[in-house]
């Protein structure tokens, strides 16, 4: 009877719920070198822990994507699992609710995974660092402990607060000292809740999302100076969008065909980004193996799935724009997506294509929670375990829509004030090789992007079309006018033949024929009208 009783106490322990762990990095490059899997020569990195860890000891995805280059709703894409076109404000409606870069938050905050999560599987769920830009005034139904905030600064940063009396914080603002690092303070933090919930034998999903390696681009102090001699000494230039003329680019859209050459200055500046990027996510490594390690110390590792992302790519200097994202190439939307837990292969890998969207989907089915009728992506839990999964997509869809011209000037920028704050500079001991928007007698200024820059794409590796970029593009402002990409308000295209052109220099669409452009067109628009079960 005894032995009966073990066997029987052995098998529920079992069958606990597994814990989920996500890692949710801003603005982290994957073409530039900035993450994985690696590209920088000599296979550098600044994440030799997270390589060891989760790399090295689970799933790498190779084609994963953001399916809108912006923070905002690239997260609440990955909150609700729903694409941009679900979830976007309408000109006319939407007065009451609280809008964020096109993206109505209303339809985000009251349908997360952690809502699911929570209400149907008992789990608890902890939100520790950026949730969206815009943070709301009252905690989302599901997260029963709340560190957040819009991003913040890196030095002194303040969080709006609940759940967290346990640890001396009261509901309402916490706000930091000059000597707190906001990495230190989200790791910190979710350490000692991750405990908590251990002991409580409760199963937990740790949303944990760090500024990093967000503009300004501010490193710990103890990490300020440092620079690997293995390490590049610039940011990546040997490819053709690189500082490239205008004559080379004259058939992209809007400001990209526009961009002023980089002065030396600015290639200073982009130089000084880089290398404080990297500077920004040795913390961002330190954090990551601290909870793992943490969960192996707990006795929970291997009933734990842990998950690292971006909410998107980066650019340094391609097509002359120094900085930041929004842009339909793939530097801005391709991704990296490492994976680890029970059922994952050590140093695998897996090519199917897939975005962040699909991430809530797998979340709840890792907890067996079925998944909501309105969530559009699909649980890739069994191509993280090696499966096949027949019929999977052989496309995703990106979209995006103008949210400012967010120029980056080069001269005439007021000096930073590192240590005591975030400081727009480079060189942080001297507060110099500075960076600002217009308006500051300010000049060598160099826009992001323009009205120009509304686009819906599609992006194949291997499929129907082969390893493509097809994507349109309207004028225009969606906070002014509804911006839907019908017939008559497309007004400019551009294709690529990505295995061929992987920079994307070479615009195809009027060398391709009107057949195919209408295949394009037709594909791409199955995914633009697509929502839940229907989207590929």
């Amino acid at each position: 009877m005894v032995a009966r009783l073990l066997g029987l106490l052995t098998l529920a322990a079992a069958a606990a719920p597994p814990n989920i762990v996500l890692f949710l990095t801003d603005d982290q490059d994957q073409m530039l070198g900035g993450s994985f899997p690696i590209t920088s020569p000599g296979a550098a990195t600044p994440m030799p822990r997270t390589k060891a860890l989760l790399a090295e000891q689970g799933a790498t995805a190779t084609n994963f994507f953001i399916h809108t280059p912006i923070c905002c709703p690239s997260r609440s894409e990955l909150l609700s699992g729903r694409y941009f076109h679900n979830l976007k404000r309408t000109v006319a409606g939407d007065s009451g609710d609280i809008i964020c870069m096109h993206i109505n938050e209303t339809k985000v905050n009251n349908a997360t995974f952690a809502r699911s999560l929570s209400e149907q599987a008992g789990y608890s769920v902890g939100m520790f660092g950026k949730y969206l830009n815009n943070v709301p005034s009252t905690v989302p139904p599901g997260f029963d402990a709340w560190l957040a905030n819009g991003g913040g600064n890196y030095i002194a940063p303040e969080f709006n607060t609940a759940g967290l009396s346990w640890a001396g914080i009261p509901d309402g603002t916490w706000k930091g000292s000059v000597d707190n690092y906001t990495t230190s303070v989200v790791g910190n933090l979710s350490l000692a809740w991750i405990t908590r919930k251990v002991k409580d034998e409760t199963p937990f999903f740790a949303y944990i999302a760090p500024k990093a390696a967000h503009e300004p681009f501010i490193p710990a102090a103890w990490y300020v100076d440092h620079w690997d001699p293995s390490w590049p000494k610039t940011e990546p230039r040997d490819m053709p969008n690189w500082n490239c003329t205008p004559g080379s680019r004259s058939d992209h859209h809007g400001s990209i065909a526009t961009q002023p050459m980089l002065t030396h200055q600015a290639a200073e500046v982009i130089t000084g980004v880089f290398k404080n990027r990297w500077r920004t996510l040795m913390s961002v490594d330190d954090l990551i193996g601290a909870v793992i390690d943490h969960c192996h110390n707990l006795g929970v590792l291997d009933n734990t799935y842990f998950f690292y992302t971006s909410d998107h790519g980066f650019q340094l200097g391609q097509f002359n724009i120094p900085m930041d994202k929004r842009n339909v190439y793939d530097w801005d939307t391709r991704i990296h997506l490492l994976a680890r837990g029970p059922g994952i292969q050590p140093k695998s890998q897996w090519t199917q294509l897939a975005t962040q969207v699909d991430l809530a989907p797998t979340f709840l089915e890792i907890a067996g929670v079925t998944k909501p009728s309105q969530m559009d992506g699909k649980s890739v839990l069994g191509l993280l375990k090696g499966g096949e999964q027949p019929g999977w997509r052989d496309s995703v869809l990106l979209e995006y829509y103008f949210v400012d011209d967010n120029d980056k000037c080069m001269q005439g920028c007021t000096p930073g004030a590192w240590p005591q704050k975030d400081s727009w500079c480079t060189d942080l001991e001297r507060n110099a090789d500075c960076w600002c928007p217009p308006g500051y007698n300010s000049s060598s200024c160099y826009p992001t992007e323009s009205l120009d820059n509304n686009f819906i794409g599609l992006r194949e590796v291997d499929g129907e079309f082969g390893n493509i970029l097809y994507a349109e593009f309207q004028h225009g402002n969606a906070d002014e006018q509804t911006i839907d990409f019908g017939a008559g308000e497309v007004n400019f295209h551009e294709y690529y033949n990505v295995s061929a052109d992987p920079w994307q220099m070479k615009n195809l669409y009027n060398q391709t024929s009107a057949q195919r452009v209408e295949r394009l067109h037709k594909k791409l628009h199955a995914w633009y009208q697509c929502a839940g079960e229907s989207c590929p």
